[in-house]
Formats: structure tokens, sequence, C-alpha cells
């Protein structure tokens, strides 16, 4: 019998490396592309200040947070952490006018290869 088990990626510098980068789209279509691409359509997403329980919610965290912070960027620090099924990664947030902020999220990937739970700390 054979076994149709999915398995998690082994490198997941790319889902990552997508995820952040949604957090850098202005542009809604875009950000949305990325968000399908990488996120889990019931996944759920945690920080000190908000809490999304599926992929449309996290859309409105980040449009929210760019519209607030215009011209804002993300960059991944170094590489993601994984194992099993789950994942830690650094990042900095670059605000418009110079000044950063480190931060880190960990979480979980599904056997499908996308984001299934992030929870950040800043």
């Amino acid at each position: 019998m054979a076994d149709n088990t999915k398995t998690p990626p082994t490198d997941v510098s790319p889902l990552i490396e997508n995820y952040v980068a949604a957090w850098s789209e202005p542009d809604p279509t875009l950000r949305r592309k990325l968000l399908e691409a990488v996120w889990q359509e019931d996944g759920t997403y945690t920080d000190p200040i908000s809490h999304a329980s599926n992929r449309a919610g996290l859309d409105a965290i980040i449009a929210r947070f760019l519209k607030d912070n215009v011209g804002a960027k993300f960059t991944l620090k170094g590489q993601p952490d994984y194992h099993h099924t789950y994942i830690r990664f650094y990042w900095t947030l670059h605000l418009a006018n110079g000044r950063e902020m480190p931060g880190m999220d960990y979480g979980e990937v599904s056997p499908e290869g996308k984001l299934v739970k992030i929870v950040g700390f800043f």
C-alpha cells in the first residue's frame, strides 16, 4: 500500500522569503498572490497587538500596517531555523524614517508546505 502522507519541504527559505515579502507589498493584488502561495487558508497569525484566524484576516492586518506605515519594508535576517514542522526566523522592520526594529517569528508548516501558524515577537 502506498503512503500518500505529505511531508513538509526541507528547504523553507523560499516560503519564508515570500511571506516576508508579503509584509512589504503595498499592492493588494500582489500581496494576496504572495499570501496564497505561502499561507494555508485557515492558518493563524498572532503578534502582541493583533490576531488573524485565516488568510483574509492576515491580509487585512498587513494592509492596515502598511497604510499606517507607508514605505515600511521587512527583510529576513539570516536563514530560517526549521525542524519537523516547526520554524523560527528573524527579521528587521525598516521604517520610512530610517528607524529599524528587530523581530522574531516562530510557527508551523503544513504537510502541503504552507504556513499554518505564525506567532510574532517584536
